[in-house]
Formats: structure tokens, sequence, C-alpha cells
């Protein structure tokens, strides 16, 4: 049975799509791409599976507005030089990504049939520049969980040989990355409160030091000490929210010794001197939040001249 003839002056006049030309080492240009072409970064540990609100939210967003940023990706034959055992994983993809991981996984969830992408063949130079990128990429992306930016660091770090190395390349201090190394070694169900944000980092700091089958136990025993210590705080704080006076013989008016305030505990916690309480700040705070509070100290009179 004969087929629909086919006018090849029409064709002819369509543009191409990106796989049918020949990909730039790096391009500045977004190029478009079938979504089916572009495979999912096979190194990436941020998990999507436990992302599904943002990228539902992304999806909703690509609908709406399109897509506002392009994806930077990697030609497959780059990406095979580094990563020859990943070829089953890509399948026959043509572009394998290095960012934009929800974005794709937005545009799956919507049936968009391409995605806007930017050719970055430079990321593939090496397995270290590859992991160097897309740990960049996701430790300065929002809701990235500890544990997955431990995971993150650590196939750095196994990349680069040396912590010191990984930490250059991510421009974070050794003690940094030692600390997220060693949220690896916690116990799971303590990573799982950890993940769910129920435990904060600076409670599981050096809790590996002690032994997996203690940690959850241990961990327990510390919140119950901290909840113990704000009690007592709050029971010596007047109604009014101040602290109770102290007498010249530094006895409070209840004839109580003077306990720390709520403040200095807290400095107490995060390492008592400057260059400590800044380390603990990093690990807890994003950069834009360590900039507002800077931003604030800076701006706030503190009695001083300089």
């Amino acid at each position: 049975m004969a087929g629909k003839r086919v006018n090849l002056s029409d064709l002819a006049s369509e543009p191409a799509l990106p796989e049918a030309r020949k990909p730039a080492i790096t391009e500045t240009t977004p190029r478009t791409a079938r979504v089916q072409q572009v495979a999912a970064n096979p190194l990436n540990t941020r998990d999507l599976n436990a992302d599904r609100a943002k990228i539902e939210s992304i999806a909703e967003s690509l609908k709406t507005h399109g897509q506002l940023q392009p994806c930077a990706v990697v030609s497959r034959e780059a990406f095979l030089r580094i990563y020859p055992e990943h070829e089953t994983v890509i399948g026959s993809a043509v572009w394998v990504q290095v960012t934009g991981g929800r974005r794709r996984a937005a545009a799956l969830l919507v049936d968009q049939p391409t995605l806007e992408i930017i050719v970055k063949n430079n990321l593939a130079d090496s397995r270290e520049a590859w992991v160097s990128a897309t740990a960049a990429e996701n430790l300065d992306r929002e809701n990235l969980d500890p544990i997955e930016e431990a995971r993150a660091v650590q196939l750095l770090v196994q990349e680069c040989g040396t912590a010191k190395a990984a930490a250059v390349r991510l421009s974070r201090t050794p003690p940094w990355v030692t600390q997220r190394l060693n949220l690896l070694k916690l116990a799971p169900e303590v990573q799982s409160l950890l993940r769910a944000g129920e435990v904060p980092l600076r409670d599981v700091r050096d809790l590996h030091q002690v032994p997996p089958e203690t940690q959850f136990e241990e961990l327990q025993q510390r919140r119950q000490r901290l909840e113990h210590e704000l009690t007592a705080v709050n029971q010596i704080v007047d109604s009014d929210g101040t602290p109770p006076a102290t007498s010249t013989g530094g006895e409070s008016k209840r004839g109580m010794t003077p306990r720390r305030s709520p403040a200095a505990s807290a400095i107490r916690r995060l390492g008592g001197t400057p260059e400590k309480i800044a380390e603990s700040l990093r690990t807890e705070l994003t950069q834009e939040d360590l900039q507002t509070l800077i931003d604030l100290l800076r701006s706030q009179p503190t009695g001083l001249t300089e």
C-alpha cells in the first residue's frame, strides 16, 4: 500500500533539532532538544523521588510561563569518554544533563516535548570536573538535605583524592567537608531524622564518634538534657520576659545563682569563639542567609567605635 507522499521541500525548511547538528564543545546560546534525548545525570545525589512537591511546582510554572532557564548538558560522546560504565544507564540519549534535573523531571511530568539546553562539554573534561560541577549545582540549590549534600561531597572527595582538594573545588573549608563526610557515619535512623528536618545539624555534628548502635539513644538523651536546660532557664525568667535582677553579690532576687541567658547558652553551644561560631553557622545557613546575617550585624549599632 502506498504511503502518504512527503514534500521534500517542506522538510528542508523545517528547523532541525540539535540532535541533527554536531555538538559544540561549549556554547553560549541555548538550543532545543527532545526531552527523551536528554538523559538524567547518573551521578546526581539529589533524591528526585523525595522532591515531588517541588517538581510539581516547577511543572505548573512550565505550563504557565514556559522554561525560563536552560539546562546545562554535555554530549553523549563527552560523557561516555569519562564514564563509559554508564552507557547502559543513559541508553540512546544524545545529551546528558548536568544541571536542571528537576526541570527535566517536571517536563516529563507534564509531557512537555522539548527542553531548552545549553551545551557545556568542558564540564566533562574529567571525572573531577564533572562531579565538581554536579556538586556545586546541588549545594547552591535549595531543599538539598544534609545527607544528599554529604553524598555529593563524598563523591567529589573520591574523585579529587583528598578532602582538602574537594574543599578547594567547592570553595568551602576542609572542616566543612569533614563534617559532611561524618554525617555518612550516622546510623540510618539518625540520618532519616536529619533528612526530615526533625533534628538540627548541630545536634548530630559529633554523633559519629558514638558507636552506630547507640547513636539514636545518645541523641534522645541529648535532646532531653537540652529540654531540661531550657526549662530551667525559662523558670528563672520574669513574667515580663526579662531575666531576674541580680544583687551585688551575684545572686538573683530569688536567691538563686544567675543562669546564662538563652543567647549566651547558644553562643556556648556554637563554640564560644568567633571562629567556631562562624564555622558552626556555615554548616547551618545558606550562603544567602549568611550574607543577610553579615549585613544585619554590620548595620546594627554595637556601641563600639572603630
